[in-house]
């Protein structure tokens, strides 16, 4: 299993490529077949129905006398559900279809009707199959008539649209609160969302309204389809902790089929709506495997969000089940609605589910900010802590350009906590870190080192600017011993450099400080002698 485990992402990888291809390809046939003919469209509909087998017993008839309605536009509307058919008019030969490789089972087939007087005249569709529905009236009535009869589709196909686009946003949003698995847990779920509102919206058709081949309606309808469970697949192995094996050989295995489908198109030797069955098959083996994840997450944790989404699953189960009926038994064609109120009910657990685990990241991120925080700040003095410090020489131990390392140390500070008390001593280190911040903080980083040292690193400036920056804390500090009853004295030693080592010119800059200290101490002894 660990060969497996190492080869599992350049297999994956592979196989993406390979489907990726394949659908390339099965897109450019699309592209190059024919478009059905349909013309520029308008109803007071009359729909036709069956009449029986014809003479010869081979096909069925749809025929009707049109009445005198006025149409200013008249046409045939012909569902054929992959059916080939003929169309007369009093006997004449208006078109005849036959499927194609790549046709679309729910495109409407416009035929242009001649716009003279048609009342008396008898229209007849002739078809292997009872499975046509045969319409005649204006297109724009025809129009009208297709889309109320789409409405519920293009609701789901549209808020799935704006579901995937939110949640999308939301994972822009939050990538920077929560972690690289969260966002891609909100990831799979937008892609999932997206091809579940391309896969209805392609399946019904509805574009065919504004043109769009219906050869390129089916291609995409079919690849959606098949891409939901991968998506599916990868937003569930985000979510755990641990991945899964059967999750890992599901991935792979829907990753296999969409290359054979791939293959056998492109080749020709089967179509994409005759492996419909085993794209079936196995989309209800990943769920029945998600089924039984969930089932033992919850058993073993108890979890909330195993609890949810397991409602989400038994939703999505009884509509599937629903819908496959109505695919293959019922033939009502109502599985689009079926499916789409599963999914949706699913999506809505996975989201809630997702918004959980993206609030816990985001408290936690919080948290550890705060608590990182607290490590690298000096809470007395709200200057860089010691901690603070030694990250920085870690991550970036050299400093680059003209640099300077400024080493501080208070005067006197054990004496005045002896006398005093250590009250008067921390409000003598808050003084001398305010006096450090105010001259310091805009040049470069501040750090207390702990008790009455303090550190500065400066970076691209000259030895004048240091200089400058030193005369202007020793006329802070003068001007704060103006008022206070016990002078603030700090001794001050630095180390200048040119692309050097922090801890190197921290070694000189706390030498040269004891020098000037131990020098300050000498002129006090003098002065008290005096």
């Amino acid at each position: 299993m660990s060969k497996i485990r190492q080869y599992s992402f350049p297999i994956s990888c592979f196989l993406i490529v390979l489907a990726v291809a394949g659908f390339c390809a099965v897109l450019f046939l699309a592209l190059r077949s024919p478009v059905p003919p349909r013309p520029e469209l308008h109803q007071q509909l009359v729909k036709i129905e069956p009449d029986g087998p014809g003479e010869d017993g081979a096909d069925v008839i749809y025929q009707k006398v049109l009445s005198d309605e006025r149409w200013s536009q008249p046409v045939c509307a012909i569902v054929t559900k992959r059916n080939a058919y003929s169309v007369y008019l009093d006997g004449e030969l208006l078109h005849e279809y036959i499927p194609g490789s790549l046709d679309h089972g729910g495109l409407v087939h416009w035929i242009s009707l001649p716009d003279t007087d048609l009342e008396g005249r008898i229209l007849t569709v002739s078809s292997p199959s009872q499975e046509l529905t045969v319409q005649v009236g204006n297109y724009s009535d025809l129009i009208l008539h297709y889309r109320n009869t789409n409405v519920a589709t293009l609701f789901f196909s549209g808020l799935f649209l704006v579901l995937g686009i939110l949640i999308g946003l939301l994972s822009l949003g939050a990538r920077v609160a929560i972690g690289a698995q969260r966002l891609r847990t909100l990831r799979y779920l937008s892609g999932l969302v997206l091809h579940v509102s391309l896969w209805i919206s392609m399946d019904a058709a509805v574009l065919q309204m504004i043109h769009v081949s219906g050869a390129i309606m089916y291609v995409l309808a079919m690849y959606a389809f098949m891409a939901m469970p991968l998506f599916m697949i990868q937003f569930y192995r985000s979510m755990m902790k641990e991945d899964s094996r059967l999750l890992r050989l599901l991935y792979w295995l829907q990753l296999l089929n969409l290359c054979i489908c791939d293959l056998l198109q492109v080749l020709g030797v089967a179509q994409l709506r005759e492996m419909l069955p085993l794209i079936h098959v196995l989309m209800v083996l990943t769920l029945l495997s998600l089924l039984r994840i969930m089932v033992a997450w919850l058993r073993a944790e108890l979890r909330w969000e195993a609890g949810m989404m397991l409602g989400g699953f038994a939703a999505v189960g009884c509509c599937s089940a629903a819908g496959f009926l109505d695919y293959y038994l019922w033939g009502r064609h109502s599985y689009l609605i079926y499916f789409s109120v599963g999914i949706l009910l699913l999506v809505v657990s996975l989201l809630a589910v997702s918004i959980g685990y993206v609030y816990q990241e985001m408290v936690k991120s919080s948290q550890m900010r705060y608590y990182r925080k607290m490590a690298n700040t000096d809470l007395m003095t709200q200057l860089g802590s010691r901690t603070a410090f030694e990250e920085r020489v870690r991550q970036s131990p050299v400093l680059t350009g003209s640099c300077a390392c400024v080493v501080l140390d208070i005067n006197n500070l054990k004496q005045i906590n002896d006398t005093m008390g250590h009250s008067a001593g921390d409000e003598l280190i808050c003084t001398a870190a305010q006096c450090i911040l105010s001259v310091f903080d805009s040049l470069g980083s501040c750090y207390r080192m702990g008790g009455d040292e303090f550190v500065v690193l400066l970076q691209d400036i000259a030895q004048p600017e240091v200089d400058k920056a030193l005369g202007e804390l020793e006329r802070s500090i003068g001007r704060r011993n103006l008022t206070r009853s016990f002078p603030l004295s700090v001794a001050v030693g630095y180390a200048m450099g040119e692309d050097a080592p922090i801890e190197q010119m921290f070694r000189q800059a706390d030498a040269n400080m004891y020098q000037n200290k131990t020098r300050m101490k000498c002129e006090t002894v003098t002065m008290d002698r005096a």
